[in-house]
């Protein structure tokens, strides 16, 4: 299982600072396709969460079904997703 980068992890906690613990352990568990970076998926999960648990658990259960869906509601379906990403994360 892919292990959650800095700059998600940090992010994580800011959204989720009562529950981090729980979530990131939930979120390291999360099985990634592997033609998909890890880090993209685990951001698209905390950008459609929102800092909501009850959203969270609907963006890890897309992550799980559906991920382009969630790459897409995440806004980093497209070729310009890493550049969102550090714009939302920092850089790496």
């Amino acid at each position: 299982m892919p292990v959650v980068t800095d700059r998600i992890r940090e992010r994580l906690v800011e959204d989720f600072p009562t529950v981090s613990p729980a979530v990131l352990g939930r979120l390291e568990r999360l099985t990634v396709a592997p033609q998909v970076d890890p880090e993209r998926i685990h951001a698209a999960v905390l950008i459609a969460a929102r800092g909501n648990l009850s959203m969270f658990d609907d963006a890890l259960e897309h992550a799980r079904d559906d991920w382009r869906d969630l790459l897409d509601r995440a806004g980093l379906a497209d070729a310009g997703w890493p550049g969102r990403l550090d714009e939302s994360f920092g850089p790496t």
